[in-house]
């Protein structure tokens, strides 16, 4: 049931093309679950104002941009699922995923890698779970300092048990839907009527008058019973328990813990200490000579409709093969560890470290070669009974062909390997719909949230 016209999660592909699939079709085991998998998404504020969109767009057309669009996104956003490292799904809309009973990771890839949970499987039972990523460039929007203005404090994406979703922008963008407002309006509008048409048909003023003004006033209690619903249904989540991965690591690796996007590390053994691997992944955008790569043959210039996928969801056409992100190649002293894109927290001697990052070499050929693997090394100190944070983050730039199993450019950068200034773990996020009600009331949808 929508909150308003248009902003509410859609557990559906915004194309058909683009529905969820998996790429094998395996069949539920005798005594296995389901993992009844929901991958929606949404829509936000925009970063930019209407004029400020066409601007951009008929300055690359004036220059002879191939691939010439309103927005600023050239990497894909459709969701790709791993379950224990494992690519099990791709797209939009519900999907069953068979899984033995027992505790799973779930990683969602996106444009960025910032989406993984812990799920437990039982016998014969079904576990649900909801993704909802919003649409655009809204979806950049995953760590702080990276996006300013309205977008600023917003997640982008969310992962969580259905409907107990810790989506901070969930409320906000429906708050601040004009759809609210159009159906308001059309209340009034009906209110007026109803009183004019009681009124002209004799009925007393003062019965007429409050017979109106019950429809708008229906509507407005309406809508807001609906946000503060919302607002108590959504938001309900906790940090997780920290997720034992040893058995789904490779063998002969090192299985450390996954912890919670934002829940507190856990407190070492007495006399030990602990590493904390903050490792993410943020796929690079695509020129538009690159993207032309894309174009079914013969075509020199996107029409339309590919310019409104492009600007929504990153892709001018469907990509028959897609692929997942393989983890980076983390060594600890020497030692391997069973790498995800997660926060990864391993327990060690107190003292100093050596830790190499080597960046995943491409998950599908690149006939063309692709750019040799980066590597990295640092030292860390930890202490006795404490948690030594370290943050991991690696640029993806891929070119994959839409109908062919290949890519044509793969590449890694490693953008940072340093450690991280302990500090508090963030609260949960709490939605702030101050500025929607008062554009609701004012009716200035014309402006932009952070002017």
């Amino acid at each position: 049931m929508a909150v308003t016209l248009g902003s509410s999660p859609r557990f559906a592909a915004p194309w058909p093309e683009w529905r969820a699939a998996a790429p094998s079709g395996r069949r539920a085991a005798p005594g296995e679950g389901t993992l009844r998998l929901r991958l929606g998404h949404c829509r936000g504020p925009q970063a930019t104002t209407p004029a400020e969109r066409m601007e951009a767009l008929a300055r690359r057309r004036r220059a002879g941009d191939p691939v010439a669009t309103a927005g600023n996104l050239r990497a894909g956003l459709v969701p790709v699922v791993l379950v224990d490292g494992e690519h099990r799904a791709s797209g939009w809309g519900p999907i069953d995923l068979p899984l033995a009973p027992g505790r799973h990771l779930v990683e969602i890839q996106s444009q960025h890698s910032r989406s993984w949970r812990a799920v437990d499987i039982a016998p014969g039972r079904a576990t649900r779970l909801d993704y909802i990523g919003m649409l655009g460039e809204q979806h950049r929007a995953y760590a702080a300092d990276e996006v300013r203005g309205a977008l600023a404090d917003m997640h982008g994406h969310t992962l969580g048990p259905r409907g107990r979703l810790h989506y901070k922008q969930y409320l906000p963008a429906n708050a601040r839907s004009r759809g609210s407002f159009i159906v308001f309006l059309l209340c009034m509008a009906a209110a007026a009527a109803l009183t004019w048409i009681a009124a002209a048909a004799g009925v007393p003023e003062t019965a007429a008058v409050p017979a109106g003004a019950a429809i708008w006033l229906g509507a407005l209690a309406a809508w807001a019973g609906r946000v503060l619903w919302t607002y108590s249904r959504y938001n309900r989540t906790s940090p997780e328990a920290p997720l034992a991965t040893g058995a789904f690591a490779p063998p002969g690796t090192a299985a450390p813990l996954v912890l919670d996007p934002d829940g507190p590390p856990p407190e070492p053994a007495p006399g030990s200490a602990a590493l904390l691997i903050d490792a993410r992944f943020r796929k690079a955008d695509l020129t538009s000579d690159e993207l032309a790569l894309q174009l079914p043959r013969g075509q020199t210039a996107i029409d339309r409709a590919q310019r409104r996928r492009l600007d929504a969801i990153g892709e001018l056409v469907p990509i028959r093969h897609r692929f997942a992100v393989p983890p980076p190649e983390i060594e600890l002293d020497g030692v391997r560890l069973a790498g995800s894109w997660t926060r990864m927290w391993i327990e060690t001697a107190p003292g100093r470290h050596r830790v190499r990052v080597r960046t995943p070499a491409a998950p599908l050929p690149v006939p063309a070669g692709q750019a040799p693997p980066q590597e990295c090394e640092i030292d860390v100190e930890t202490a006795a009974g404490r948690t030594a944070p370290l943050a991991l983050t690696v640029t993806v730039k891929a070119v994959p062909d839409p109908t062919e199993p290949l890519l044509h450019q793969w590449e890694c950068r490693i953008e940072r390997l340093a450690a991280e200034p302990e500090r508090p773990p963030r609260a949960a996020p709490r939605a702030d719909v101050r500025g929607g009600l008062r554009r609701a009331a004012t009716g200035r949808w014309w402006e932009r949230p952070d002017r």
